[in-house]
């Protein structure tokens, strides 16, 4: 059973969240999905009970250094380049003190495809073959360019090959700066890029305790939809970011106030949880087999993924922008005893997926 569920009704001005509802043993395995085709990632927290000992250990597994890089956009087309990070594994990178909503912004998703998210002025005096954005809303400010690096029409000797390395020659001449992982591209393991220059970054990881915590009631969520279905699964979905933010709204010692009218949603008996957040670039297939070995703890657990809030594409490589915030994140709730998980994707007001 699958159903995707828009909660508040898709608008332009509005952020949107979407629900869906997956078998943990269906072969479509929805909440992989959703985890993988995200690729641009840069904090991860996994809430559990304190009783799962292991998730430090997974996390060390597939949790490793990313890398500060300069290089200029036609070093990301060399053949060397393509041959030696993005076909073997999996290569992801994006510009770094860049702003989606105001400058030239490039990306690449780890599959090899390479997007380029540019203004008016750059997009024409390139020359390239692109597509209008569909965000901002001002018709033709905006382009989106998307090249497969793995792409036989890419091969040095075609004229589109070198009709783009001409065109990145003339109008990217400067190095640009960037964030870049390099990963296994099977299991998401870190793997040391040695690029000239490259300068390793360790993601941060931090880990808390809380004590007598009732979280919210999974089981509840699953066992059918109410007329007040809706409100609980953005209550429980609240209360995963509120968990993971420490805010004491969700200890087991608060109470509703004149000051703070925060209840709670229905919730699972009391608990302690380990809250563990790393935060750095990380890689989509990184994420999906930590999820996997921490569910073979067969508890509930909850997942919470921020994206970058510059980066140009969001799920399944469409497009993101920022409006008013670059909302570009997701939850995902686990009951392996109810062989079910409830996936949260939180979009802002400009960003194509839906």
């Amino acid at each position: 059973m699958s159903s995707h569920i828009p909660l508040p009704k898709e608008k332009h001005h509005k952020s949107k969240l979407y629900v869906t509802r997956s078998s943990l043993s269906s072969p479509k395995a929805e909440h992989i999905r959703a985890i993988e085709t995200h690729p641009l990632n840069y904090r991860l927290s996994i809430i559990v009970p304190s009783s799962v000992k292991t998730v430090q250990q997974t996390l060390a597994k597939y949790i490793g250094p990313y890398y500060h890089v300069s290089l200029k956009l036609s070093d990301l087309i060399d053949p060397g380049f393509i041959a030696n990070y993005v076909r073997r594994n999996a290569l992801i990178a994006l510009s770094r003190n860049r702003f989606i909503d105001a400058d030239d912004v490039f990306a690449i998703d780890g599959r090899g495809t390479l997007v380029l998210s540019v203004c008016k002025d750059t997009y024409e005096t390139l020359g390239l073959a692109g597509s209008q954005a569909q965000f901002p809303l001002r018709r033709g400010s905006r382009f989106i360019i998307k090249i497969d690096l793995l792409a036989e029409f890419m091969d040095p000797m075609k004229k589109y090959y070198q009709r783009v390395r001409s065109r990145f020659d003339a109008v990217f001449a400067e190095p640009v700066e960037f964030l870049m992982g390099y990963y296994d591209a099977q299991s998401g393991a870190p793997i040391t890029l040695d690029l000239p220059g490259a300068s390793a970054v360790d993601p941060q990881l931090t880990h808390s305790l809380s004590k007598g915590v009732s979280g919210p009631s999974v089981e509840h969520l699953l066992d059918g939809q109410t007329d007040t279905w809706n409100e609980q699964a953005q209550a429980a979905f609240e209360w995963v970011g509120l968990a993971v933010s420490g805010s004491p709204v969700v200890g087991s010692s608060w109470s509703p106030s004149s000051a703070c009218a925060y209840q709670p949603p229905v919730s699972s008996p009391p608990t302690d949880f380990s809250i563990f957040t790393v935060t750095g670039m990380l890689c989509a297939k990184a994420i999906s087999s930590i999820v996997k070995e921490v569910l073979e703890s067969s508890s509930n657990i909850y997942v919470c993924v921020w994206g970058f809030e510059d980066a140009p594409i969001s799920w399944k490589l469409y497009e993101h922008n920022y409006y008013t915030s670059g909302e570009n994140m997701y939850a995902q709730l686990y009951a392996p005893n109810k062989n079910s998980c409830l996936t949260f994707q939180a979009c802002g007001a400009w960003d194509a997926f839906s």
